[in-house]
């Protein structure tokens, strides 16, 4: 279908910047150009992103990377745009899991609020949840180096900042809305405090992935966990 990525990341609010493509060769020929971009970012870093490099990997015509994307600023934007697009299948299993474990657990509860026994019991199966999350995420080391070259580059290139807001802002939503519906009385706040303990142990675990920081991720995610899902005391 033509124009299907470009319409995708339109929905998700990415602003595209290289050369549209509307033939399918074309979009497939775009398409693996930013995929070399991805591999070669995550191997060598942003640094390394130059045409002539990006057309050796996806082993096209140099022509081919300066008729899509004439700056490299652009190739990069699009690259990352791509990234996000096919990091939503991640948020969206975190998003269908949580909203799962409330249905399965808390909706018989309407609109009493859960008991302390019936928060730690979900506090348990909430972090078993979140840290098969973390499992995945860490299993996809790539796409972890990916996102935190992007994250870096985002401090010298401010126009990339939106596209990574749409990126944290899929497990932002997930953490908020699953608080919200425990009558978490600060829930935007508490989803910036778990989504910042989630990247922490995602980054130590690629970083040193063995079993003694698996333990104490587990150990610490379940410690914040309880914390807030702690009953508020009025």
């Amino acid at each position: 279908m033509a124009g299907e990525n470009e319409n995708d990341s339109k929905n998700l609010g990415l602003d595209i910047k290289g050369r549209q493509p509307r033939r399918a060769n074309s979009r497939h020929r775009r398409k693996e150009i930013l995929e070399a971009t991805m591999r070669i970012i995550a191997r060598d870093g942003i640094r390394a992103v130059r045409h002539r490099a990006i057309a050796k990997e996806a082993e096209v015509p140099l022509s081919a990377t300066t008729y899509y994307f004439k700056d490299i600023k652009d190739l990069i934007n699009d690259a990352f745009g791509l990234f996000i697009e096919q990091s939503q299948a991640r948020s969206a299993w975190l998003k269908a899991q949580t909203l799962a474990l409330y249905q399965n657990r808390l909706a018989e509860l309407s609109d009493n609020a859960p008991s302390a026994a019936q928060l730690e019991s979900l506090s348990v199966e909430a972090s078993a949840l979140v840290m098969e999350h973390i499992r995945r995420q860490v299993d996809d080391v790539e796409s972890r180096r990916l996102e935190h070259a992007f994250l870096n580059e985002t401090l010298h290139n401010r126009s990339l900042e939106e596209k990574y807001q749409v990126l944290r802002g899929e497990i932002l939503t997930a953490i908020q809305q699953f608080l919200e519906r425990l009558g978490n009385d600060a829930p935007e706040a508490d989803a910036q405090s778990l989504h910042g303990v989630i990247q922490w142990l995602e980054y130590l675990l690629v970083v040193e992935n063995n079993p003694e920081n698996w333990q104490l991720a587990q150990i610490t995610l379940q410690r914040h966990i309880q914390r807030l899902f702690s009953p508020i005391e009025k």
